[in-house]
């Protein structure tokens, strides 16, 4: 009992000096004071600034949390150096809590010191931190690296630049001191190579960083030696060899060989290749889920085969990939080589770690300023719910990255309280995604070119009166080009996910018009376009195809007008396609009956489907396309046609590098009822992307005045051989095909225009030059055309 009642004192006795405690810290606060240690900022600024900022005021109730939430904010300010709080006991029981600030102390002076390169005035330029302002060491260091980055750029790669801050006898500010330390920049001649058996110095030139572009032995400016690359290029050179089975390879010395006084130097690496190792034993350890045989038959090298890098790995992620569909995040999957330099044999031991398979409880997402959630969720390709695929993390990371809204995209699996689920991270980093480019341009088909465009690639229209418009991943684009043979003026929106479905609404208004020899012609209007990705399998196989459909509506008001004298003289019988006799009917045409405007209003199909690899210089796969316009007068135009476009192109890989492009076009008009087809509704051959070596819209049906009028279908074709050149240009030859008839499917393979050509393609630059051949000209009026040259550059900045 006495225990028991000891026991209930000592309760008792806690339980009161709690209350007691809590009734202190209950207490009012009944001053508040801030005192300034250090800096300039006067009592009465001081004052201002830290009673805007806290929330612990005279007359409210005492609270640690807030005191510390208030210091938090006072630093957050950025005006203090050091933030202290007292907290005294006054005599009425209250409590007077005193602020002690240390300032941040204010930059007098910014000095530059060491440069000898730059004028002081030309560096002075790209700081952004100002004097008589308190230092900020986030500028300051951006100002570093905006001097550091100056000299990087004009090729002072070894250049150093150190930052200080100098405290003055005042106590009060400081000064911020940028101390230079230029380093000399040599020009790079060239790399070469000792030792190189394997390889030819060509394909090991590829590999390195350290390399001299083609055209700068043309041009001559820039192409400064960085040895900072010379650690990376020896990995290069050794991924290279691996990939071959060297695996003793080794980079021995780089030697530097220096000309004219040490302006230009020349890197040669020192190689020693060793022998190539072939594969003995190969084991895999560690597997519950699946048994070695399972695994290991989905790898392609086997003993006795050379040793290669590239495969080792390819077989690796194919044994990875049987866990990663099942979840297993936390799976640890690596190839142990064991070597024998003695035998040049190397054994693979594949050690796995399983883990268990876990699924996604939720998405998290970080660092988007501008993007809304959604737009990032609807591209990621694993959702709640799902399993732990890591194969879909990487996925959905590249899919982020090809958006083009972000500098950098991390997408990394999280851990959870429960050992079988895992949270998805997604952390990305904004960039720039509007641009505007103002350029001019010159083609043979198109002369001189000027043009202002405005892009916007994270636009969004609902926040067009808020400015910035953006985060809702539309794209917003509008071009004004103005040309001596052409006028452009195009506004267009897409929605890549109408109401986040798998809906894609386009947009487009236009008014183009087109100089020709002949007439004007202007299109003015709009469209408005929704499509859908489709995917299916094909029958009796495990294929899966993946296409893209569309339907809209197009608005097109088409005015011709100007008709030069010699087509303003025609046949005043009716004008009939139908006609008995349509070659008379043909050498009769003038363009003067197509004079006028007209409503030409249509719906639009349309079905594609795209597989290349690349879509500018693409090495495999193929495109395809569908597309039918039906002007009718149900939506008031001036006549009832169909429009039918059927068309696409293969890419074969064929030896080396080497690449076979085969590509076949077919387009028909078919007048339904109602006026006869205008000029602009009708097709004209020859030129780049038709029948190179022919003028543009030669090759047509001609009147009497040997004029192109165009006809109601057409059929173009090509056979194209290319090859890469190093990473810079693209050559080709090709041999182009193709008519345009005047009747409605009146196809003829026995009367196709041919020319032979060649071509180069720049690949950093919009250059590129065909010149084509006829060596079958069809028409009369083209027995007198000779080979042409089809020159196009487009530049912006």
């Amino acid at each position: 009992m006495m225990k028991f009642s000891r026991r209930i004192l000592v309760c008792f006795a806690v339980l009161a000096a709690m209350l007691c405690l809590d009734t202190v810290w209950a207490e009012t606060v009944g001053k508040v004071t801030a005192e300034g240690k250090g800096g300039i900022l006067l009592q009465e600024s001081l004052e201002q600034l830290v009673f805007s900022t806290i929330r612990t005021k005279a007359g409210t109730e005492f609270s640690a949390a807030v005191l510390s939430d208030d210091i938090t904010q006072l630093f957050k300010s950025g005006c203090f150096q050091d933030v202290e709080t007292r907290v005294e006991k006054q005599s009425d029981g209250n409590f007077h809590v005193v602020f002690i600030l240390t300032a941040r102390k204010i930059v007098k002076e910014i000095k530059i010191t060491g440069n000898e390169y730059y004028k002081e005035k030309r560096l002075r330029h790209l700081l952004h931190h100002k004097t008589g302002v308190i230092l900020n060491e986030n500028t300051m260091a951006a100002d570093r690296q905006a001097l550091l980055g100056k000299y990087v750029d004009a090729g002072f790669h070894g250049t150093e630049v150190v930052s200080n801050v100098e405290a003055n006898s005042d106590g009060t500010t400081v000064n911020i001191v940028y101390v230079i330390k230029e380093t000399p920049r040599r020009k790079l001649l060239g790399v070469g190579f000792v030792g190189a058996t394997v390889f030819t110095e060509s394909e090991l030139a590829d590999a390195l960083m350290t390399k001299r572009q083609w055209w700068r032995y043309i041009f001559r400016f820039g192409n400064y030696f960085n040895d900072q690359y010379l650690p990376l290029d020896k990995d290069r050179l050794r991924d290279l060899y691996t990939t071959k089975g060297y695996l003793d390879f080794a980079v021995e010395k780089i030697e530097l060989q220096e000309e004219d006084g040490g302006k230009w130097v020349r890197p040669v690496y020192h190689l020693y290749e060793g022998k190539p190792y072939t594969i003995g034993n190969i084991k895999l350890n560690g597997s519950l889920r699946f048994t070695a045989e399972q695994l290991l038959a989905k790898t392609s090298l086997k003993s006795g085969d050379v040793f290669n890098s590239t495969q080792a790995n390819l077989d690796l992620n194919r044994m990875k990939a049987e866990y990663e569909v099942l979840g297993y995040l936390d799976l640890k999957f690596v190839c142990d080589k064991d070597s024998h330099s003695d035998t040049h044999v190397v054994d693979l031991n594949y050690n796995v770690q399983e883990g268990m398979p876990s699924r996604i409880r939720d998405v998290l997402i970080t660092g988007n300023e501008t993007t809304q959630d959604r737009v990032i969720r609807r591209e990621l390709n694993i959702l709640p719910g799902d399993l732990g695929d890591a194969g879909k993390l990487r996925l959905s990371k590249t899919r982020l990255q090809n958006m083009g809204y972000f500098e950098s995209v991390d997408v990394y699996p999280v851990v959870t309280p429960k050992d079988d689920e895992r949270d998805v991270r997604v952390e990305v980093k904004e960039k720039s995604t509007g641009a505007i480019s103002l350029g001019v341009g010159f083609s043979t088909e198109e002369s001189v070119l000027g043009f202002l465009e405005l892009q916007e690639r994270n636009f969004d229209i609902a926040r067009l009166f808020n400015w910035p418009p953006k985060g809702a991943g539309q794209n917003f684009r509008s071009y004004i080009g103005i040309g001596s043979k052409s006028q452009q003026v195009n506004i267009s929106l897409i929605e890549p996910s109408l109401l986040d479905s798998i809906f894609e609404l386009q947009t487009n208004l236009f008014m183009n018009t087109n100089f020709e020899d002949e007439y004007d012609e202007r299109h003015t209007g709009g469209d408005v376009m929704l499509s859908m990705p489709i995917a299916f399998n094909l029958p009796f196989s495990n294929h899966r195809e993946y296409w893209r459909a569309g339907a809209g509506v197009k608005f097109d008001y088409v005015k011709i007008s100007d008709i030069s004298s010699e087509e303003r003289h025609y046949r005043k019988d009716e004008f009939d396609l139908d006609d008995d006799k349509p070659r008379d009917k043909v050498l009769d045409y003038r363009m003067q009956e197509d004079k006028g405007n007209y409503w030409a209003n249509s719906f639009v199909t349309k079905l594609t489907r795209d597989t290349r690899d690349d879509f500018r210089f693409p090495t495999k796969g193929s495109r395809f396309g569908a597309d039918a316009e039906f002007i009718t007068s149900a939506l008031g135009s001036y006549s009832n046609y169909a429009r039918l476009h059927v068309g696409g192109a293969k890419y074969w890989p064929l030896v080396q590098d080497f690449v076979l492009k085969t590509s076949l076009d077919f387009s028909d008009t078919e007048h339904i009822s109602g006026d006869d087809v205008r000029i602009f509704a009708r097709y004209f051959g020859g030129g780049v992307g038709t029948v190179r070596g022919f003028k543009r819209r030669d090759i047509s049906p001609v009147n009497s005045n040997e004029n192109s009028i165009g006809g109601l279908s057409s059929m173009t074709g090509t056979f194209e051989l290319m090859k890469p050149v190093k990473d810079f240009m693209y050559v080709s030859i090709f041999f182009d095909y193709g008519n345009v008839w005047w009747k409605s499917f009146d196809y003829d393979l026995g009367e196709l225009n041919m020319s032979v050509g060649a071509g180069i393609q720049l690949k950093a630059l919009p250059i590129r030059l065909d010149y084509g051949y006829p060596v079958h000209k069809e028409q009369d009026h083209l027995k007198n055309r000779h080979g042409r040259i089809h020159f196009n550059i487009m530049y912006s900045f």
